[in-house]
């Protein structure tokens, strides 16, 4: 019987460690470098309310690190960039995610596009509480619009 409860036990404990990703977008018109990169995404160890943020100091981006329980607080230079941190809020299984869509610069503003993910009707999810989010470097310091 203890085996039973361990087994989802473990499984549980060993899928709530957070995704370190490099995906980037196409290239800005005025330059060479992606207009943004994402920089660390997890179903798990968000925050329980839904928001959207922006990063403009090292203090804030190393307190948004201690929030998702990640030691590894990236190098970024605010000076020519932000941080977006994007958190879908709790859910009551798995299945969920936050993306970010599209990033564009027009009317000098950059408008980040988010996508929310949810399960289908009959997709397998887990039974575990999530708490979704996507954190992602831009390019740039304009000011920065979520559609």
């Amino acid at each position: 019987m203890k085996r039973l409860l361990l087994v989802p036990f473990a499984i549980l404990l060993f899928s709530c460690s957070s995704t370190k990703t490099t995906e980037t977008a196409s290239k800005s018109e005025k330059n060479e470098a992606p207009l943004y990169e994402v920089l660390s995404q997890s179903a798990y160890q968000g925050r329980d309310e839904k928001s959207f943020e922006v990063i403009g100091d090292k203090a804030s981006l190393v307190k948004l690190y201690e929030t998702i329980h990640d030691t590894e607080v990236p190098k970024i230079d605010f000076k020519k960039q932000r941080v977006v941190a994007l958190f879908l809020g709790q859910r009551n299984s798995g299945g969920y995610e936050i993306k970010i869509k599209n990033v564009e610069e027009k009317d000098n503003k950059i408008y980040v596009t988010v996508e929310e993910v949810g399960p289908k009707p009959g997709d397998m999810a887990t039974m575990a509480i999530t708490n979704p989010f996507v954190v992602a470097k831009i390019n740039s310091t304009k000011e920065i619009v979520f559609k």
